[in-house]
């Protein structure tokens, strides 16, 4: 007894140990920092703000371009980058900025999660760093560690669309299993009926038989008389 308890006490430990382990690399994925760093852009160094989501590169961009296009900006494609002209975000600070996007996963075979890139631009490819802007730049990271609950939102609002066309679909296929049911019902109806008059003409008939067989019996006791 003593035994099988000390086992599954180590059993349970272990399945503890995984699940906290498991919270705790979610959680550090969920809380990861954005950093200014610098990368290569048009043959030329540039400095941008990174940092890495729990997310597919798809679903970044694609809470991106949803937030974009519900402020009224449209995105064009730039070397690799999405591009928003003359963006007026809050969040900067004010002013009329470019902002260049970039969403790429970690690996390949680390698919569920991606690095994001911001560039940004003050117009005609002059683009910001810490020396030139440090305010902007400081407001440009703490834009990037907000956009956490963007994505969130947009992922959530895409699995609710998603889950709405299934519903969709399911209702479609049982509408017209429904309309089969009522339409075969009504063959069968028709069937029976059919089933039920041929009864009726079959005795009918069985009856005129019998009749004329009768009709021959007495011509031919006629004929014998």
């Amino acid at each position: 007894m003593k035994t099988l308890w000390i086992t599954f006490n180590l059993k349970t430990m272990k399945k503890i140990f995984s699940t906290l382990v498991l919270i705790t690399c979610v959680n550090l994925a969920t809380v990861a920092q954005p950093e200014l760093t610098t990368i290569n852009y048009q043959k030329a160094e540039q400095q941008a703000v990174t940092n890495e989501f729990p997310f597919p590169e798809k679903t970044i961009m694609g809470a991106i371009d949803a937030k974009m296009q519900q402020m009224g900006y449209k995105g064009k494609s730039a070397k690799g980058f999405t591009h928003y002209k003359n963006v007026n975000l809050p969040q900067l600070g004010g002013g009329l900025y470019d902002l260049y996007f970039m969403a790429e996963k970690i690996s390949k075979r680390n698919k569920n999660n991606a690095t994001l890139t911001l560039l940004v631009s003050d117009g005609d490819n002059n683009f910001v760093s810490d020396k030139t802007n440090a305010a902007l730049m400081n407001n440009a990271v703490q834009y990037m560690a907000g956009l956490h609950e963007t994505i969130v939102t947009y992922e959530l609002d895409q699995k609710i669309i998603g889950q709405e066309e299934v519903i969709k679909e399911t209702n479609k296929n049982y509408t017209k299993l429904v309309d089969e049911a009522a339409s075969l019902d009504k063959q069968m109806k028709k069937i029976e009926k059919d089933i039920a008059d041929n009864k009726k003409n079959i005795e009918k008939q069985q009856a005129e038989v019998d009749k004329q067989k009768q009709a021959l019996e007495v011509l031919k006791a006629g004929k014998q008389q």
